[in-house]
């Protein structure tokens, strides 16, 4: 019996021994058969890691030239510093270097090593003179790698416009972010093989995947117009303490963009410590009330819908009028009867709008519409605003009135020189143009489409009948500060109030000064405005933008090959010369600054820039020459070295360096 019971007991170990084996096995199965199936590729590529290496190929972004073929952005190489915490072993001494190299406190960057992350970034696009100033860098857990960095050479010139990319290489703002499809780069590899030992494996064959560098542009932007412009109004600027100043010169017969200038400046070297409002391209973002500028587009409708000619009289009134709600407008100065060019030349504000009130408002909105006010200017920059107009059904009493004079509407920069483009451009409205073409690998150039036209908005003659009485404006009224000895300009002041931050009004602190002009009024080939924002000093649009104006014409037409050289025209009396202020300037600068008004220029002393001058800057007689003594200071603003440095590369008018 006892025999028999051990038997039972052996029997029924077995049995189990042979469920739990068979269980066993089907454990096993089961997990040779999720690893064979469903984790193949897994494993498979665990296994190639081991004797595959992959090597990244880095590429570059596209460069962005203005016409001459400066270069306006570049790609440079950089490194970029990381680290896996867990395998650094003194996170206090790596905090410490990389700190300040990273832009962050040494704090900051030890708590995010001990703080359980598995990856952190040190320092992203570090160039090699900070790496050298940095040091040796050998710690355990601490790796870089290659990348490309964004640089501007020109700093801040037309840093609004340009824009900038992030720290991934794309474009956040500007040109940048308009063309970044066409400018991005997409990175290659190489596939190679190598040992247990981690050494390649000779005679196996590698696998590439070429990079694709990205496509360079070529902008209708000069930086050599742009560097003078942003000079310039710099000085109007300093001269009326204003907050702030915007330019635009393009070419009215092609719509291309030659400058575009916001002050102050930003440098998207230095995009991550700029403020927003800094960094946006104010002359197609934010909308202005225009002021007389706006005189013209009235006066357009007015002669196209022949409802006056120039020898139409108009009673002023002696200087006030009541408007259709019963509110009252004066002029500068009381005036009697003037003709219709007298009106503009004169800027009165009653005789405009006597004359605006021949029109019909729906007539008079689609003159407004028909030269490009009030819709986006297709410019392909991201942002644009469109300007205000209440449609006319919403218009008031006097929103006709008022309108016609440059209230009650906004307006941007490019808009406003675009339609003074369309009265140059014999009456045809062209669409702006930034993009010339790009340029591939191989460097050849491809051009990028044709200049176009958007509409006729008046006829030839009506076109040329308002340059004549545009001329006049500057000759004998109120733009005789942007008068140019040997060229003809045709142009507008304007004087206009700021809108007050809470919507209550006007703000009585606040104004923009403007001149919008072209040249030669015969045969024009640039247009400019100018507009300087809340001047604290003598603010009238006469006085502040007509100067600044002329200023950034004059020294454009007395480049090699310009206007005035070809017209041989001679310097003004030295009589009547106010001495320049050259201070601030570099040599070379300073004596393009001086022979640009018939003065010679010497030189004592050893530096880069002008410190002290004789006579001294303003004084007027029979000046003989300037004495300049010379030390080493910062340079104004920068704008002299870098305008000195794009002086010597200046080719005859018109040639491109592409």
């Amino acid at each position: 019996m006892a025999r028999k019971g051990t038997d039972i007991m052996a029997m029924g170990r077995l049995r189990w021994v042979i469920v739990f084996g068979a269980l066993a096995w089907l454990s096993l199965s089961a997990r040779l058969i999720h690893i064979q199936v469903y984790k193949h590729e897994e494993y498979s590529d665990r296994a190639r890691g081991q004797y595959q290496r992959r090597v990244e190929l880095k590429a570059s972004r596209g460069r962005v030239l203005d016409r001459r073929g400066n270069d306006l952005a570049v790609d440079i190489q950089a490194t970029s510093f990381f680290a896996y915490p867990d395998q650094v072993q003194a996170p206090a001494r790596v905090a410490a270097q990389f700190a300040a190299l990273g832009g962050g406190r040494a704090e900051s960057v030890e708590r995010q090593l001990r703080g359980g992350k598995s990856f952190v970034y040190l320092a992203r696009q570090v160039v090699d003179t900070d790496i050298k100033r940095m040091g040796e860098v050998n710690y355990a857990g601490v790796f870089q790698h290659a990348e490309t960095r964004r640089q501007y050479p020109l700093g801040g010139l037309a840093g609004q416009l340009i824009g900038h990319t992030n720290l991934d290489n794309h474009g956040s703002e500007g040109v940048e972010r308009a063309f970044d499809a066409m400018l991005r780069e997409r990175d290659g590899s190489l596939l190679g093989y190598v040992d247990a030992r981690g050494k390649r494996v000779p005679g196996r064959q590698q696998q590439r995947e070429e990079p694709e560098h990205g496509r360079s542009i070529v902008l209708t932007l000069d930086a050599v117009y742009q560097g003078i412009i942003e000079e310039e109004l710099q000085r109007a600027i300093d001269g009326s303490q204003a907050e702030g100043a915007l330019g635009v010169i393009l070419d009215p017969r092609s719509g291309e963009i030659l400058a575009m200038a916001n002050l102050p400046l930003f440098d998207p070297n230095q995009s991550a410590h700029s403020s927003p409002n800094i960094r946006r391209n104010r002359a197609i973002t934010d909308a202005y009330e225009p002021g007389s500028t706006f005189k013209v587009i009235a006066a357009a409708a007015v002669l196209e819908d022949e409802l006056a000619g120039l020898d139409d009289r108009v009673f002023c009134e002696r200087g006030e009028l009541e408007l259709a709600n019963g509110e009252v407008i004066r002029d500068i100065q009381p005036y009697g009867d003037l003709l219709f060019s007298q009106v503009l030349e004169k800027s009165s504000n009653i005789g405009l709008i006597k004359f605006a009130r021949r029109l019909s408002r729906p007539r008079f909105y689609e003159y407004i519409r028909s030269f490009g006010f009030a819709t986006r200017t297709g410019i392909e920059l991201p942002a644009e605003n469109s300007g205000l107009l209440q449609e006319v059904d919403q218009w008031s009493e006097r929103s006709l009135e008022t309108i016609a004079i440059g209230q009650e509407i906004g307006v941007t920069a490019l808009q406003l020189a675009l339609a003074y483009g369309a009265i140059a451009n014999g009456g045809v409205l062209m669409a702006p143009r930034l993009v010339a073409g790009t340029v591939g690998e191989d460097g050849d150039f491809e051009g990028r489409g044709t200049p176009q036209k958007v509409r006729r908005v008046v006829r030839r003659e009506i076109a040329a009948t308002l340059s004549e009485v545009l001329a006049g404006v500057v000759a004998n009224g109120t733009g005789q500060r942007a008068r140019i000895a040997g060229v003809a300009v045709a142009g507008k002041t304007g004087t206009a109030q700021r809108a007050a931050a809470d919507g209550s009004g006007y703000d009585p602190d606040a104004s923009i000064a403007s001149f919008a002009g072209f040249l030669p009024a015969e045969d024009p080939q640039y247009v400019c405005v100018v507009m300087v924002e809340n001047p604290q000093i003598d603010g009238w649009g006469g006085h502040v933008a007509a100067p600044a104006f002329r200023r950034v014409m004059e020294r454009i037409l007395r480049l090699p090959g310009g206007i005035l050289v070809e017209r041989a025209v001679r310097p003004p009396s030295v009589a009547t010369l106010a001495v320049p202020d050259l201070r601030g300037m570099t040599r070379s600068v300073a004596i393009f600054q001086a022979e640009m008004r018939g003065l010679p220029v010497v030189f004592s002393g050893e530096g880069e820039v002008v410190v002290s001058q004789s006579p001294a800057p303003g004084m007027r007689g029979r000046i003989k020459r300037i004495e300049c003594t010379l030390g080493y200071r910062e340079v104004r603003g920068g704008w002299e070295l870098r305008q000195a440095r794009l002086m010597e590369q200046i080719p005859e008018r018109g040639t491109s360096g592409i």
